[in-house]
């Protein structure tokens, strides 16, 4: 099994499981996709108008970002159910910091908050793309995955949207503060129970 968001089918096999699992499922799709499409699209606006990043540059910065998150993908494929379970926990925590530091970047610091941010997305995301493996039921699996699919796709149109509206009334810089609960909400979820003993 590769999500570990709760103590392992066990706990999803009750109603209130099933209602808990969902609701943390949801919860966290739509929180890490609608705060990291802020960042892909105000990053690059912030080191070119901001921090006067060259096109080239801008370009260079978010690759960095998006290199980031496909290394530690890879990382969390091949590492054990108990070192993707702290990772997910660490990183979870570290993405929350790295939605306030990007209000205080400069020139040269904001390569590492975007490698930051694209690393704990890497390490957080595809663990939620995995969570309905923690339904027993194959019904039940097919209507968690509905869930997501529903979540990340109110995610992907309320980003913009809030984004928009911020950037209407603020600073670029301000900006990140307004999505930075959503990060909270992700590391406040995050800490999960033991999986199953012998669980992949």
């Amino acid at each position: 099994m590769r999500c570990f968001l709760l103590r392992g089918r066990e706990k999803v096999s009750s109603a209130a499981g099933l209602v808990q699992a969902v609701a943390i499922i949801v919860t966290l799709t739509f929180s890490v996709r609608a705060s990291n499409n802020v960042l892909q699209t105000t990053v690059p606006l912030l080191a070119k108008f901001d921090l006067t990043y060259t096109q080239l540059e801008v370009g260079l910065l978010m690759a960095t970002m998006f290199a980031s998150a496909l290394v530690a993908a890879l990382v969390n494929s091949r590492v054990s159910i108990t070192a993707r379970r702290r990772l997910f926990i660490l990183f979870s925590a570290l993405y929350a910091l790295s939605l306030f530091t990007f209000t205080f970047s400069s020139r040269a610091s904001i390569l590492a908050y975007v490698s930051l941010a694209g690393m704990s997305y890497g390490f957080i995301f595809p663990n939620i793309m995995t969570s309905a493996e923690l339904f027993p039921d194959q019904r039940l699996r097919e209507r968690v995955i509905a869930a997501y699919t529903l979540a990340l796709a109110i995610s992907l149109i309320a980003g913009p949207a809030l984004e928009s509206l911020v950037l209407a009334h603020f600073p670029l810089r301000l900006s990140f503060l307004f999505f930075a609960p959503l990060g909270i909400i992700v590391a406040a979820l995050s800490p999960p129970s033991e999986v199953p003993e012998g669980a992949r």
